[in-house]
């Protein structure tokens, strides 16, 4: 009956979180190491060679070479590579648990990952994350198989695996700064709603390790604590940690975690619909809360699209935790909540962000004004790499203001505040649009505030000459 209630959850659970993150794939690509990615593997298909040395791992932009060169020069084939890794994580997840503890763990175990707030986020991303949680998880699920097997196929897997993490894993020094938070922490707040569970399973997994039952195996308890250590410890001594180099952790964190509920569930299901049971919604609805001040009162001016989510939202959550006779109320709770959650994210609150990508959204102006090689410039503005990948021309940055104005048929990208000056000498000028930025990647709680802000854009405007 469990594992017929789990296939049931798995199935509209996985294909709703599918859903939003190929919904998530329609935004804009932010001014960062996802819009470089994207540059630069659109530059390379277009020119049959890399052009330009970067830091980032060389099989990363193989990958999303490939895929532009079998989907067409754009941003939703960018975030194929990182979707398949994705699923072989899950494929990777389900064969090591099934093998250690069953069918009805396996099931839940890709529920927990495919519905993390983590693979939301990485799914958004170019990064090397979903990269490098697929090849440790292959390589913990192969190093299993030999142990309880001993084939040398297994091994061999196994260092094909750790081949595969070295090759991809790059520091990416330029991202040492965009997440300042504590890895450990960033696990608790991304591995949500599943993160009281994790909790728990650590503690019992720990527990386990350090005072063994010797009528069982311990290899299993073993590996799962090494393997879920050792992204921490990568993380903590790297002296440039990216942001989700942690995201190595949650496929082995959704294996303990789904060992744990299933066990709990099968030798005493009452512990959960008492002290846990209430905890989890205290916790549902104080991030409930959270959610309904980033749709009302963050963008005031149109969020009425937003609070309709959250609305639905909160009224299904409700009527789930005190009127609805369903089983396994804490798991569909989490599910629903993870996809309402993200939809609301997705649908409304990430666009919004998005709009002040002022190098992306004027880039895109660009390229349907025609915008052709070594026709458009940056003054003053740097060259973005989103402002090259969206027009689909590389960006001059140029200097010399007297040369720049006396070139005739090009486009400028430049800051708002020094319109004054071109209109000054080219009065013909036209002003083919206008976008504020926000330069930072991580928010600001100033930035989301209305009223404060002002003070934290910039404004960038993009003429022709």
């Amino acid at each position: 009956m469990l594992q017929k209630d789990l296939s049931k959850i798995a199935k509209w659970g996985l294909g709703t979180a599918v859903l939003i993150w190929m919904i998530g794939w329609l935004m804009l690509i932010p001014e960062d190491l996802s819009a470089q990615i994207a540059a630069i593997s659109a530059e390379t298909v277009k020119n049959g060679r890399l052009i330009e040395q970067t830091g980032i791992s060389a099989p990363i932009i193989s990958f999303s070479v490939g895929a532009m060169r079998l989907f067409g020069i754009n941003q939703l084939s960018l975030h194929i590579p990182g979707f398949l890794a994705i699923l072989f994580s899950l494929f990777c997840v389900y064969q090591f648990t099934r093998s250690v503890a069953g069918a009805e763990s396996a099931v839940l175990s890709v529920l927990i990952l495919a519905t993390s707030q983590a693979t939301f986020l990485v799914n958004n991303e170019l990064g090397d994350a979903s990269y490098l949680a697929a090849c440790l998880i292959f390589t913990i699920w192969q190093i299993s198989s030999y142990v309880e097997t001993k084939k040398i196929t297994s091994l061999l897997l196994s260092f094909l695996g750790t081949a595969g993490l070295i090759l991809v894993k790059n520091t990416f020094p330029d991202s040492a700064g965009q997440w300042p938070t504590d890895p450990l922490l960033t696990l608790f707040i991304t591995f949500s709603p599943w993160t009281i569970f994790l909790i728990l399973a650590l503690i019992d997994l720990v527990q386990r390790v350090i005072f063994p039952d010797y009528n069982r195996n311990q290899k299993y308890e073993l590996i799962a604590l090494i393997a879920i250590i050792a992204p921490f410890v990568f993380s903590y001594f790297n002296p440039f940690p990216a942001t989700f180099d942690v995201y190595m952790a949650y496929p082995v964190a959704s294996v303990i975690t789904a060992v744990y509920i299933i066990r709990r569930l099968e030798s005493d299901p009452a512990t959960f619909s008492g002290l846990l049971a209430y905890v989890h919604a205290v916790a549902a609805y104080a991030a409930l809360a959270l959610l309904f001040c980033l749709v009302w009162f963050t963008f005031p001016a149109d969020n009425y699209y937003g609070l309709i989510h959250f609305m639905a939202l909160l009224s299904v959550l409700t009527w789930l935790i005190f009127f609805s006779p369903v089983r396994n109320k804490l798991i569909v709770g989490c599910v629903v909540f993870a996809i309402g959650a993200n939809l609301v994210l997705t649908t409304y609150f990430y666009p919004n962000i998005y709009e002040y990508q002022a190098a992306a959204k004027l880039g895109i102006i660009a390229r349907a004004n025609g915008a052709g090689r070594d026709s458009l410039y940056s003054y003053q503005a740097g060259t973005p790499y989103s402002l090259r990948f969206y027009s689909g021309v590389q960006v001059t940055e140029v200097d010399d203001f007297g040369k720049l104005v006396g070139t005739k048929n090009c486009l400028v990208y430049t800051h708002q505040n020094l319109l004054g000056e071109f209109k000054a000498i080219r009065p013909d000028l036209k002003i083919l649009g206008s976008c504020e930025e926000y330069p930072r990647r991580i928010l600001d709680f100033r930035f989301l505030d209305p009223n404060t802000r002002a003070s934290y854009v910039q404004s960038k405007v993009l003429i022709r000459l």
